[in-house]
């Protein structure tokens, strides 16, 4: 395939289990999609081990190579991108790691081992997001990956980023209307519902929620734990046991959840020192993990995909097809589950499924376009109506406006502000704001939408001192992305030169 302009873009997919690199180089006659990983066709392992006692810290595949061994001398960090924007934090001796510094190893690592293997040097790339990711969190991924020598060049979301890599695969038709997309991984479920018209990509929904494979691997656990109690006749519970045993016996119900992909046959969980139950193993079943892992799909994964058609305002029968990346998206349980709501013939598992998120964040980086509001972002006001602080297809990333005035429409000491759609159907978010009482008391609100496709919304009340602001960040925003710097016509089957 060959890009409108030439350039080589970087862009990164920072998973909840593994982490994505994907180059992209345009030359004048050709385009080349280029894997980065840590071993053959593999991703980086999102994992760090954090040695108890001073030492270097390990990371990626060694990491889950040896992850049993490394957990009675180390702390195991897996799924490092829970950590970013939370207050977790490890410590160790006299050092302690917040997410973003864990995360900025990580990210030193990652560019170390390109430069080695590839020779490559990273100075700069697009990076993908959950849906749900706070603008703290976002704020937070931009700064680890800057202090590891990282420019930041953009941001994509993860569920419209996929579609993006996989618009011009065999199965992925341009006649498709509407298409979903549903990205479950390790930690996350991200889900677009995305209308297609020409070479523009329109957000109808975007739903995100903090569940993931991660929640499956826990309740094993759980699970697993209860049994062995009752086995050995140990009254001691899971949450009980040292950090060191519990991921154990996490990290060998994740291989076993892995292996139900493939095969329906029991799981034998082999445990060496688990605490005081010494050196024992317990079985899973097919049956006993659907029993599982069933609950979680039915109440999150299930739940989170009509919350998204309904805030699209669309059926199960206008969805043209529906695209599955992500893990856990291969979990058969939620495969059959999805398949019975649309029906298998429109669902689609990708080849380089892995792959795709950082394909499609490069590609957006690539076309070096504006990203538009694809929906009003507005005020509730007092008669029901909504008034726009920005305004579907002229706002964009960058955009700011105000100061916008309001007032009191009664003797109040709190003013709500409710930030919704055009039509009132989605709540963004709420601010309260201080007041006196006065029915001309004058409240400016301000707003910008910021390159992590957040909006800052700042409020000031002069009434309650010069200094007074109150501030509310808003995610979730629906944009549209014109893909016209893309080729259109690529060949069937020639998207990915791996």
């Amino acid at each position: 395939m060959k890009f409108a302009r030439t350039g080589t873009y970087i862009g990164i997919d920072f998973g909840t289990t593994n982490t994505a690199v994907v180059r992209i180089n345009s030359g004048e006659n050709s385009t080349v999609t280029e894997t980065l990983g840590e071993s053959g066709n593999s991703p980086f392992a999102s994992i760090i081990a954090i040695p108890k006692e001073g030492g270097k810290l390990v990371f990626g595949r060694e990491v889950r190579e040896r992850r049993l061994e490394l957990a009675e001398t180390h702390y195991i960090i897996p799924s490092l991108k829970t950590y970013i924007g939370s207050d977790r934090e490890v410590i160790s001796g006299r050092n302690r790691y917040s997410g973003e510094d864990v995360t900025c190893a990580f990210f030193k690592y990652i560019k170390k081992h390109i430069q080695k293997n590839y020779k490559i040097d990273i100075k700069e790339a697009a990076l993908a997001f959950p849906v749900d990711f706070s603008a703290k969190a976002r704020r937070s991924l931009k700064r680890a990956a800057e202090k590891a020598g990282i420019r930041f060049i953009g941001f994509a979301g993860e569920s419209t980023a996929a579609y993006i890599a996989n618009r011009n695969s065999e199965e992925v038709y341009r006649a498709y209307r509407r298409v979903m997309v549903v990205d479950w991984g390790g930690g996350t479920l991200d889900i677009s519902v995305l209308d297609l018209k020409g070479t523009r990509v329109y957000e109808n929904s975007v739903y995100g929620e903090k569940t993931g494979g991660d929640d499956i691997d826990r309740e094993i656990a759980y699970r697993m734990h209860a049994r062995l109690a009752s086995k050995h006749g140990i009254d001691v519970g899971f949450d009980e046991m040292d950090a060191g045993n519990r991921d154990k016996m996490i990290s060998m119900c994740e291989k076993a959840k892995i292996g139900f992909s493939f095969s329906d046959e029991d799981a034998v969980i082999t445990l060496r020192k688990y605490g005081p139950f010494g050196d024992t193993q317990v079985v899973l079943s097919y049956a006993t993990f659907r029993d599982i892992v069933i609950p979680i799909i039915k109440s999150r994964a299930l739940k989170a995909i009509s919350n998204a058609m309904k805030q699209a305002e669309v059926s199960a029968s206008g969805i043209d097809a529906v695209i599955m990346v992500g893990g856990s998206s291969g979990l058969k349980p939620f495969a059959h589950a999805v398949a019975n709501i649309f029906g298998k013939e429109k669902i689609i598992h990708p080849e380089n499924a892995q792959w795709s998120v950082a394909v499609g964040a490069t590609l957006l980086a690539a076309t070096e376009g504006e990203y538009f509001l694809n929906d009003d972002l507005g005020v509730l006001l007092s008669d029901g109506t909504v008034y726009p602080v920005f305004r579907k297809n002229a706002d964009h990333v960058g955009s700011k406006t105000g100061p916008i005035n309001f007032s009191l429409c009664e003797d109040t000491q709190s003013a709500h502000f409710i930030f919704t759609n055009r039509n009132n159907s989605v709540v963004y978010g709420k601010l309260n704001v201080n007041a006196k009482g006065f029915l001309q008391e004058n409240l400016q609100l301000a707003a910008r939408i910021d390159e992590d496709q957040t909006a800052s919304v700042f409020v000031r009340n002069r009434y309650m001192g010069e200094d007074y602001n109150r501030k509310i960040e808003i995610n979730k925003l629906k944009f549209y992305y014109d893909l016209a710097g893309l080729p259109n016509e690529t060949p069937r089957g020639e998207d990915f030169d791996m």
